[in-house]
């Protein structure tokens, strides 16, 4: 098979189709201290600077070596430009929400939503990025799913408590946020980015049960997904076992996981229509393992099927580079081709 360029290799494997070897992309948050450093940029300053944010997702491509570009690093961009207070965070800690406020019966967002807080900053900077990086360098963007921006408008307790008692209230609100998503979704997709993102850590099953996945977080997901043409990869964290079955049909192009899922097992179930993505262990292997654990967590989940190789969440800050470089050496290395 001809050699593909990155960008290439990582749609192709998004789709299922044959590719020359596994993608390794920049696809999941890497707020990593030691690139700061080799930088020379700050975290707050990568999260609500324009030219550092810019800066510090070209690294990850350019200094760490990762297959592409990502930015930015943190989760509550939507909710902060709807009014909830955060906290700027550190540079251990991505900017987190501190203040909820908002009730279930009383959830006024503003019209011009998009216009709002970091959002503008964010677009301008995947247009920047998306520029440098060419034809040949996919850049991944991402926007929040319905339940965790929901969580952060309410609170968790709140939200889903209202998930028993009050779900009239929490339908309406969750249909509001899903239009929300589908204007960050297609925004995003106009400023150039190739691949979205679409983290819901609060529609783990370790959270919400399957039954009520189904019945309110699956019709948000099913309308978001089949009014954004950029490909999407849904991304929830924890055991997700229970709702595989739940997310065939949805529209999305492939669905990322951690470790608390096996490769084979999620492609038993997804492998014909969703591309799988995932699910090295970011901390008991990237932050913690050998150069010889890396390469085995690796290799293992390249020989179950797993179409894009990536870590199971978010980088630990203080993970190592020349481990995840390990882990990228490792793959490009490996003679297992990729459907």
């Amino acid at each position: 098979m001809e050699k593909l360029n990155y960008k290439e290799r990582f749609l192709k494997a998004l789709h299922r189709e044959p590719v020359d070897r596994i993608p390794v992309p920049a696809f999941c948050s890497h707020l990593l201290t030691e690139l700061l450093d080799h930088t020379g940029l700050s975290s707050p300053g990568i999260h609500f600077n324009l030219l550092d944010m810019v800066q510090y997702a070209l690294a990850g491509h350019e200094v760490l070596g990762l297959e592409g570009m990502r930015l930015p690093t943190d989760g509550v961009i939507e909710a902060e430009a709807m009014g909830c207070r955060i906290d700027p965070g550190d540079v251990d800690r991505t900017p987190s929400v501190i203040e909820h406020p908002f009730s279930l019966d009383g959830v006024n967002l503003p019209d011009d939503f998009m216009e709002k807080g970091r959002i503008p900053l964010y677009l301008e900077a995947v247009k920047i990025v998306k520029d440098n990086a060419g034809n040949s360098i996919p850049v991944t963007a991402h926007f929040i799913g319905p339940t965790t921006i929901a969580c952060h408008l309410v609170n968790s307790e709140t939200f889903l408590l209202g998930l028993l008692e009050n779900q009239e209230q929490v339908k309406k609100l969750l249909d509001t946020l899903t239009e929300i998503c589908i204007q960050m979704g297609k925004a995003l997709d106009i400023s150039g980015a190739d691949v979205l993102q679409f983290p819901d850590p609060m529609a783990s099953s370790d959270i919400i049960s399957p039954e009520i996945f189904k019945a309110f977080i699956r019709p948000c997901y099913k309308k978001i997904f089949n009014s954004i043409s950029c490909p999407i990869v849904i991304h929830i964290c924890g055991n997700t076992n229970p709702i595989l079955p739940f997310l065939k049909g949805l529209g999305a192009t492939g669905f990322s996981f951690d470790v608390k899922v096996s490769v084979s097992e999620a492609k038993k179930i997804l492998g014909d229509e969703l591309s799988l993505v995932g699910n090295i262990s970011t901390t008991d292997t990237l932050l913690r393992g050998s150069k010889e654990d890396i390469k085995k967590e690796t290799l293992k989940a390249i020989q179950e099927g797993i179409n894009v190789l990536a870590p199971g969440c978010g980088f630990a800050p203080d993970t190592p580079l020349e481990n995840i470089r390990e882990m990228i050496r490792t793959v490009k290395s490996s003679s297992i081709k990729g459907l």
